[in-house]
C-alpha cells in the first residue's frame, strides 16, 4: 500500500510539473498513447502476475524457472501485441496514427510496453517473496526519475513527457532485477520457457481475462474521451482518474497482501475481516478529503483542471467504494482458486461500464465517463453483497466493529 501510495503521489507531482510545462493537447495525447501502452503491458503479463503471487510462495525450489518462463512469455508477448496496435491503430485510436507511424516514436513506445510488462512481474515476484520494501524502492525510483527530466524534455512536446516516464521504468526494472537476485539467491534473468508454467496455465489463464476485463474501464475511457470528445479533454479526465487512483490503490494494495498470505486457509477469512477493516478505515477519510479540497487540488496543476474535471474527480472517487467490494471479493474468490468468478464479475464490470460510457459521453462529456464507472461498479457491487449473504454479514461486522472502537 505504501508503495502504491507513493507512486500515485509522486505520480501526481509527475502530471502537476507536466502540466506546468507541456499544454493540456500534449498532456491528453501522451495520457492516450500511456492508456494505450498499460493496456497492451497487462494484456501481455498474461495472468502471470497475479499467478506468481499465488504460486511462488508454494514453490520456493523452482523460482529461477517459474520467474523466467513468465518473464519470458510476456516480454514475446509485449512485442506481438504492440505491432498488433500499430497495424490497427486506425481501428484503436486514429488520432495517434501520426505520431506511431514514426519509426522512433514506435520504437520507444514498444520498448517502455516491455519494460512496463516486466516492472509488473517484478513487483509480483516481490510481493509473493513478502518483500514488499523492494517493491516501494523499485516504484519509488521509478516515480522519481521520471519527473526529473520533464523541464528540459519540454522542447520535445508529447516525445518528451514519454521520454521521461521511459527513463523511470527502464531504471527501476533494472534496480528491480538486481533487488530479485537478493531476495531469490542465485537468481539470474535468463530467457527460458520451462514446462512447469504449464501447471499455472489455467489459473493464470483465468487471471488473465480477468485482470483484461479489470482493467479495461479505465484504460479504455480515456482513449473514448480521445476519439469521442478532444485531446484536451482526455488530459482532464485523465488527472481525475489518475488523482481518485489514489483511494483505488488502497482496496487492490491491500488484496495483493491477501492473496499472498493466503497459503493457510484456516486463516483466510481472519485476514479478509482485517482487510475489510483496514479498508473501511482509510476510504471514507480519503473520499471526504478529495470530496472537499479534490477542486483545490486539480487548481495546483491548472485552473482549467479544476474548472473541467472537479465533477468527474468526486464521482470516480465515490466509484472507490463499490469498487473496493468487488476486488475483496475477487481476491477472496482468487485464494479459493475459483477464478471463472472473477472473470465474471470483471467482465461485467467492464461490459456495463462501456456500454454505458457511450452515450453519456455524448451527453455528458467526461462526468458521463465517470458516471458509466461508478454505475458499473455499484451494480456489480450489489449483486456481489446479495449473492454473497456471509460476506454482507462480514462487511457489516466488521464495520460496526470500526465504528465501536472509534
Amino acid at each position: 500500500m505504501t508503495s502504491n501510495l507513493l507512486n500515485l503521489i509522486l505520480g501526481f507531482f509527475f502530471w502537476f510539473i507536466s502540466a506546468r510545462y507541456y499544454t493540456p493537447e500534449e498532456v491528453g495525447t501522451t495520457s492516450a498513447l500511456l492508456s494505450s501502452m498499460l493496456l497492451i503491458s497487462m494484456i501481455s503479463g498474461l495472468g502471470f502476475n497475479t499467478a506468481i503471487v499465488f504460486y511462488l510462495p508454494r514453490d520456493y525450489k523452482n523460482t529461477n524457472k517459474m520467474i523466467n518462463s513468465c518473464l519470458t512469455s510476456s516480454i514475446v508477448a509485449s512485442i506481438i501485441f504492440s505491432l498488433i496496435f500499430i497495424l490497427g491503430i486506425d481501428i484503436w485510436a486514429p488520432p495517434l496514427k501520426n505520431l506511431l507511424y514514426n519509426l522512433k516514436f514506435f520504437g520507444l513506445f514498444a520498448a517502455v510496453t516491455t519494460m512496463t510488462t516486466v516492472s509488473g512481474l517484478i513487483s509480483s515476484a516481490f510481493i509473493a517473496g513478502r518483500r514488499s520494501s523492494f517493491h516501494v524502492t523499485k516504484e519509488t525510483l521509478f516515480g522519481l526519475i521520471k519527473i526529473l527530466p520533464l523541464q528540459v524534455f519540454s522542447v520535445f512536446g508529447t516525445m518528451g513527457l514519454l521520454m521521461s516516464w521511459s527513463l523511470g521504468v527502464i531504471i527501476a526494472v533494472f534496480v528491480g532485477l538486481f533487488l530479485l537476485s537478493l531476495l531469490w539467491k542465485g537468481y539470474l534473468p535468463i530467457p527460458t520457457i520451462d514446462p512447469l508454467i504449464k501447471s499455472m496455465v489455467s489459473y493464470a489463464a483465468g487471471n488473465y481475462f480477468a485482470e483484461i476485463f479489470y482493467s479495461l474501464p479505465r484504460l479504455i475511457l480515456p482513449i473514448l474521451v480521445f476519439n469521442l470528445i478532444s485531446k484536451e479533454s482526455t488530459g482532464f479526465f485523465f488527472i481525475a482518474m489518475m488523482i481518485a487512483g489514489i483511494l483505488y490503490g488502497i482496496p487492490q494494495s491491500i488484496s495483493n497482501s491477501l492473496l499472498a498470505e493466503s497459503t493457510d486457509s484456516k486463516e483466510i477469512w481472519n485476514n479478509v475481516k482485517k482487510a475489510i477493516k483496514l479498508n473501511v478505515a482509510l476510504l471514507f477519510p480519503g473520499i471526504l478529503l478529495i470530496i472537499l479540497c479534490g477542486k483545490f487540488v486539480l487548481n495546483l496543476f491548472n485552473p482549467l483542471y479544476a474548472e473541467n474535471a472537479s465533477v468527474a474527480l468526486i464521482i470516480l472517487s465515490i466509484a472507490s467504494l463499490p469498487l473496493s467490494i468487488n476486488i475483496i471479493f475477487t481476491t477472496i474468490r482468487n485464494a479459493q482458486k475459483k477464478v471463472s468468478d472473477v472473470v465474471k464479475i470483471n467482465a461485467g464490470i467492464a461490459a456495463i461500464t462501456l456500454a454505458l460510457a457511450f452515450p453519456l459521453l455524448r451527453s455528458s462529456g467526461i462526468e458521463g465517463a465517470s458516471f458509466a464507472f461508478l454505475a458499473a461498479n455499484t451494480m456489480v457491487a450489489i449483486v456481489v453483497v446479495y449473492k454473497m449473504k456471509n460476506l454482507s454479514g462480514s462487511v457489516l461486522k466488521s464495520i460496526l466493529s470500526t465504528q465501536s472502537d472509534e
